[in-house]
């Protein structure tokens, strides 16, 4: 190997020394080639620099997400795991609760037929000795007082058993509970998976074409962003941009916040108000509100009448600034009234977290409760804040509820309101207007944004 590089230094030296040969227009030609070929290859350089940042800063972006992703499952893991280890020692309790029922209720049974042996006994006795025969009397009395005592005991015995049932229906209802949260974080977790194994295995086949597709995009840039621009102009963000365009006719629009799909919303627009999103309505009962957490994450209703806009939808609307939120009430005598407040919503992962940024607005006092977050809840979702109850089950339909006895706006509608009080608590309800037990004839919820432009 050196000598061969002695060989080239050597003839390399030979022709350095070499006089240079006489110029000519074909060398001179070539030269410039050459030029404008390093000149190429220098922005070619360049560009692959610029791209093998931009690419790196990718993948850095990436892996945070990825592994922020991968904590949140491993969260979610050991919560089913834990509540899984909660469900069996709760089984086990059930079973000796069970045994020991069953061990009372044989013993009640043979107190019982001791019983049944000595009151027969006692009447027999009281038969063939009579009132006249004063002798017995001692033998009578010993048995009554025994049978007494025997009563008494049965009667303890049967306090005991029903604390033991009460106890047991306790416990059975928990069980219930825990089965129900342990069955949702198994859907997020039976969710999370096959997306956190599909990124796995797309990441490198990512890297590979994200080359090809940025030079795609270097490419068509001009002609994409326009594309873009004609396409995110043919439907509105919001009901809010409807009214600065100046529609005033309130109804059924097809909308597209940032980021996200179409979907149709009913959109108020009365001179005015600045354009609101209506999320829910309850005029007619025409729509029965006691469903499961798919149909509050989906929406459900008619828009034409009582409908529920879908927490998907709603979190999709506002998960950009900060908007405000107006209850509209009436009661079955006229009267209305109005709350206001602002606030923000989580995503699904959060259970849709409600979070109250302020005082409420309105003549009303607050009813949500002294709770700044507020999880949605519905009968198969529990995620309220009273431990020992599933609100939307003890009362109806989903809310964000803090205890079950405050404020439910997805409560059964009643067109009369019930005589019976335990019918009226699963009503509509704001606690801080009529009481828990005055099921209300009507609301409306609508959303907008905080930062307005308001045009009449």
């Amino acid at each position: 190997m050196q000598r061969w590089v002695f060989v080239l230094g050597a003839a390399w030296l030979a022709a350095a020394a070499a006089p240079p040969p006489a110029p000519s227009s074909a060398k001179v030609a070539s030269w410039d080639e050459v030029n404008v070929l390093a000149h190429g290859l220098l922005q070619l350089g360049h560009g692959l620099k610029e791209h093998v940042e931009r690419t790196g800063g990718q993948l850095r972006a990436l892996g945070s997400r990825l592994s922020a992703h991968n904590a949140s499952l491993a969260r979610l893991e050991r919560r089913v795991d834990a509540q899984r280890r909660l469900d069996g020692r709760i089984a086990d309790l059930a079973a000796q609760l069970r045994a020991l029922l069953a061990e009372l209720a044989e013993h009640k049974a043979a107190v019982h037929d001791r019983l049944e042996r000595l009151d027969g006994k006692l009447r027999q006795a009281l038969r063939q000795n009579g009132p006249e025969n004063g002798s017995s009397s001692p033998r009578r009395s010993g048995e009554a007082g025994e049978l007494g005592a025997l009563q008494d005991f049965v009667s303890r015995q049967n306090l005991r058993m029903e604390e033991l049932f009460q106890k047991l229906k306790q416990q059975q209802y928990r069980m219930d509970k825990q089965n129900l949260q342990i069955k949702s974080l198994q859907s997020k977790v039976n969710m999370l998976l096959p997306m956190h194994i599909k990124e796995n295995e797309t990441q490198t086949l990512r890297w590979k074409n994200s080359v090809v597709r940025s030079a795609d995009r270097a490419a068509n840039h001009s002609q994409n962003a326009r594309a873009q621009t004609l396409e995110a102009s043919k439907f509105p963000t919001g009901c809010h941009q409807l009214f600065l365009e100046g529609e005033r006719s309130s109804g059924e629009f097809q909308i597209q916040p940032p980021g996200s799909k179409t979907f149709k919303v009913f959109c108020d627009l009365t001179p005015g108000s600045g354009g609101w999103t209506v999320i829910q309505r309850r005029w007619d009962g025409s729509v029965d509100f006691d469903q499961l957490w798919e149909a509050y994450r989906n929406g459900f209703g008619n828009m034409s009448g009582d409908f529920w806009l879908g927490l998907d939808r709603i979190h999709q609307i506002v998960q950009e600034g900060m908007f405000r939120l107006v209850i509209e009430m009436q009661d079955w005598e006229g009267n209305s009234q109005l709350v206001q407040f602002l606030f923000r919503l989580g995503g699904e992962d959060t259970a849709y977290t409600l979070s109250l940024l302020g005082p409420v607005l309105g003549e009303l006092e607050n009813a949500m409760g002294d709770f700044p977050q507020l999880p949605f809840s519905t009968r198969d979702q529990d995620h309220d804040l009273k431990g020992d109850a599933n609100c939307a089950k003890h009362l109806s339909g989903g809310w964000w509820f803090s205890t079950c006895g405050h404020v439910n706006l997805n409560g059964k509608y009643f067109r009369s309101i019930p005589r019976q009080r335990h019918e009226r608590k699963q009503g509509i309800f704001w606690k801080t207007w009529k009481g828990r037990y005055y099921p209300l004839k009507s609301t409306t919820m609508k959303i907008q944004p905080t930062e307005l432009g308001v045009e009449s």
